[in-house]
């Protein structure tokens, strides 16, 4: 009888254990999810100290991104292993997107392919994905576009966004598939309505070019527009360009100038030099202003831009010492603000 009693109260005791361990773990997701990232982070530590891989591997996101602890690559590709090591898919995941990158450790895509495959055999939707860009792109691994479609569809099958949009590139282009302007846009247009901008930026070059729909100039500006709006620097240059030409809406420099100054903050070389090339003299809508000019050749000429370095070594003799001083000032004040110390927040959190 007593031993009975003892082992009905070390259930009572394990389960109300478990349910305080599964409490934590919610609370630390839903402070995650209310942005409330120190209080995630607290929430978090001590399960991961005792060994709980999501914990551990939530953890390791939050370092990765600085988000609510100081930012360090090192540390989140530490609780990562840690959740690796429990053959967590999630973190087997990350950390394959932490070799891709090298970012807190040696990059290797060998290493990224390794951890996106032990991921991806797991059925981990962002594996599968990873996994198929790798044979797309032939890193880490040879190149094979069947092989990549068959993982890409693994995970646009679950849904999985940025695998709906790549699957329907390859329909577009004819790789791994067979090329199908109709089911490129089947799948570009489930990815576009879950939000995710780089297939809004496809779907308005296909409306564009008048692939598998009718040539459409207002529907791919539709597209175009409301990616740029949402920070696409692709879509961006485009709709400048389009305002620049006067290709499919009236031309306009005014325009064009919004569109580029927005694309430029991703720091497109190409984008920077028509920038400096609209300022060079006056235009309908844009003023003549040769330092402002010579301060978008000169980011130009920082991010490689050969006829850029010439132009603006051209400018530096014909203008006074201070305008040039005060171009190169202007030049780095953007670059700090738009360029320094960027990384990509990769991934996220799954609910546990």
């Amino acid at each position: 009888m007593k031993r009975l009693l003892l082992a009905m109260i070390t259930l009572v005791c394990m389960a109300s254990s478990i349910t305080a361990f599964a409490d934590a773990l919610d609370e630390g997701y839903q402070a995650f999810k209310a942005k409330d990232y120190r209080k995630a982070a607290d929430q978090l530590r001590p399960l991961a100290e005792k060994g709980n891989p999501y914990a551990q591997d939530a953890l390791g996101f939050l370092y990765f991104g600085g988000l609510g602890v100081k930012q360090d690559f090192t540390e989140a590709a530490r609780w990562r292993r840690k959740a690796v090591e429990q053959g967590y898919a999630n973190a087997q995941n990350n950390l394959g997107e932490s070799y891709f990158n090298g970012m807190g450790v040696s990059k290797s895509d060998t290493e990224a392919v390794k951890w996106y495959r032990k991921a991806a055999e797991q059925g981990h939707a962002g594996g599968q994905n990873n996994l198929g860009s790798m044979y797309l792109e032939g890193r880490g691994v040879t190149k094979d576009y069947d092989e990549a479609a068959r993982w890409i569809r693994k995970a646009a099958e679950q849904g999985e966004i940025h695998a709906l949009k790549n699957l329907g590139v390859l329909y577009r282009d004819g790789k791994g598939v067979p090329q199908d302007d109709n089911e490129a846009i089947r799948w570009l247009r489930k990815a576009a309505g879950q939000g995710y901008i780089p297939a809004y930026v496809v779907l308005g070059s296909l409306y564009e070019g008048g692939r598998g729909i009718p040539k459409d100039r207002t529907e791919a500006i539709k597209w175009y527009q409301g990616a740029a709006e949402q920070g696409d620097g692709v879509a961006a240059d485009m709709l400048g360009r389009m305002h620049l030409q006067g290709d499919g809406v009236p031309k306009d420099y005014t325009e064009a100038v919004r569109w580029f100054r927005k694309a430029a903050e991703w720091g497109h070389p190409e984008v920077l030099n028509t920038l400096g090339w609209v300022y060079a003299k006056s235009r309908e809508g844009v003023v003549e202003d040769q330092v402002e000019s010579l301060k978008w050749l000169v980011l130009a000429a920082n991010r490689g831009h050969k006829r850029a370095t010439e132009i603006a070594e051209a400018y530096k003799k014909i203008l006074a010492p201070e305008q040039i001083a005060k171009a190169q000032e202007d030049a780095q004040v953007w670059a700090d603000t738009y360029w320094n110390d960027f990384y990509p927040l990769l991934g996220t959190i799954p609910k546990p």
